[in-house]
């Protein structure tokens, strides 16, 4: 509970000394709106720079909720957001920043309408991540491995079986062979591909 009502009604937030002195650097806040992550970081010392690891779970948060609480807490590096069903795409690309180093979104009904992800030399992306991204983002139309270099042919063989409206395929990755460029074969829609 992150509210301590009051004798006359009013709400306060609570108080997070304790959490500070002891510097917790990962949170875990479920169903907060905007307003409940302001306050947040208002009301916890260590919420601008302390803060590495922010997981969001069945909330309210909006776009603009998004990028005040990524602008603000500049040590957050780990996000998480979990059955977030009010921030678009939009939102979230437009509030990312280079020192995100793992990011995790499901169950985010409003992901489903992006058309293109591009994910440039992201070396720690494995096969595991690509079966992540096939499900989560059914409606793909451009998508870029370049320099993922774990990426393999299984990687390839995932996206040619589920994303059957990609146009765009960029598999400019160290580890893709003969085999893996056959499973593009059953993509129809396939019109432009990128190798190196």
């Amino acid at each position: 509970e992150l509210y301590t009502v009051l004798p006359g009604g009013e709400k306060e937030f609570v108080n997070l000394q304790g959490f500070a002195a002891r510097g917790f650097e990962g949170f875990c806040l479920v169903g907060v709106s905007d307003l409940d992550i302001c306050e947040f970081i208002d009301n916890y010392a260590l919420s601008k720079k302390g803060v590495k690891a922010m997981s969001l779970k069945r909330s309210t948060i909006t776009d603009a909720g998004l990028e005040v609480m990524l602008e603000q807490m500049q040590g957050v590096v780990r996000l998480e957001l979990s059955g977030c069903n009010d921030f678009t795409e939009a939102g979230l690309w437009s509030s990312l920043s280079a020192r995100i180093t793992s990011l995790s979104v499901s169950d985010c009904i409003n992901g489903h309408s992006t058309h293109t992800l591009r994910l440039l030399s992201c070396w720690e992306i494995t096969n595991h991540g690509v079966v992540n991204v096939v499900h989560s983002l059914p409606n793909l139309t451009a998508l870029s491995l370049s320099g993922c270099s774990k990426v393999t042919d299984d990687g390839v063989e995932l996206v040619a079986e589920n994303l059957r409206k990609l146009r765009s395929l960029d598999l400019s990755c160290v580890r893709i062979t003969d085999t893996g460029l056959s499973y593009l074969s059953t993509m129809s829609s396939l019109r432009s591909l990128y190798l190196r």
